[in-house]
């Protein structure tokens, strides 16, 4: 656990930083599209590549990027349910988008990293395959689309395939997926430039978040976050319960598979919040509160795992 820590400090910092920077009005407001920009052109396709390249899908590994896009959809289905009578289109969709996808890299990996650096960061990478589909675009695709009411199926589709193809996760993720599935990868070379990329991803974002985050909020829009992080974690603790005791998972695998199941909303979702016209300063609260809980409750069920000798 003292090897996370520096870690989870340096996650903190630059959210404190975003923020004080933003306040002294060092970071403008259009700081915050530039800055999201980085992380979803540039930063998060850097870490596909660097983690996706060349990697072969199968045998277990092959459900476990099955459960990472399954976990994503049945969110997404139990946050359409909860608003289903919800009038207000913004608030629908700021339910939505906030209760789906896993903050995989910048925080499940440095947990399982220090503890499982082999099976266990494979899991990670595997879930996050699955994941990323979803996170990286899908969800917000599926969104857009849903506001095509007056227009046909075709015409519905057309609009969910276009947000999907101008996602940047997305499209890199096909790219190594198809180049890894014909037995194709890129050189070394490439690799070792996006690991520069990657490497500057969970600071971007960080300070991303820290920036939008308002402390002075309503009791209304407190009390908004509240239900959406309650019903997301009641789902999440479902999930990580059914790794641990239903799934046919062992060892490294099903320790893993836990901690994912406990990694907060992805930073990802903050950009798609304001591409949705959403409220971008609730949605980073909601994201920093997100963090703050999944660092405590990732803990605690990494003390009882080992304990429990899991």
């Amino acid at each position: 656990m003292s090897e996370s820590l520096p870690k989870i400090a340096a996650f903190i910092f630059f959210i404190w930083l975003g923020w004080f920077l933003r306040r002294r009005e060092i970071l403008k407001e259009s700081a915050f599209h530039a800055v999201s920009g980085l992380v979803l052109y540039v930063t998060i396709p850097c870490i596909i590549i660097t983690n996706l390249n060349g990697i072969k899908i199968e045998g277990i590994m092959l459900l476990i990027v099955f459960l990472g896009f399954l976990a994503n959809v049945a969110m997404l289905g139990y946050a359409w349910f909860l608003t289903r009578k919800e009038t207000d289109e913004k608030k629908r969709d700021f339910w939505r988008i906030n209760m789906c996808g896993y903050s995989i890299g910048p925080l499940a990996v440095p947990y399982i990293q220090a503890f499982y650096p082999t099976t266990g960061l494979m899991t990670a990478f595997m879930f996050d395959v699955g994941n990323v589909i979803m996170s990286g675009g899908g969800t917000f695709a599926i969104l857009a689309g849903s506001h095509e009411k007056q227009r046909s199926l075709l015409n519905v589709l057309k609009v969910i395939g276009g947000k999907m193809v101008r996602s940047g996760p997305l499209m890199t993720f096909a790219l190594v997926v198809s180049m890894s599935a014909v037995g194709l990868r890129f050189p070394d070379e490439v690799t070792t430039i996006t690991k520069v990329g990657a490497q500057a991803n969970t600071m971007l974002a960080m300070i991303m978040i820290g920036e939008t985050i308002e402390l002075s909020m309503n009791r209304q829009k407190f009390v908004t976050i509240v239900k959406i992080l309650a019903n997301r974690w009641l789902l999440c603790i479902l999930f990580a319960l059914a790794c641990a005791y239903f799934m046919p998972f062992e060892g490294e695998v099903r320790t893993a598979m836990v901690l994912i199941c406990l990694s907060p909303v992805p930073a990802m979702s903050l950009i798609y919040t304001a591409q949705l016209g959403c409220d971008v300063g609730m949605g980073a609260n909601l994201n920093s509160l997100s963090v703050v809980i999944s660092i405590a409750v990732m803990s605690t069920a990494l003390l009882i795992m080992q304990s429990a000798g899991f």
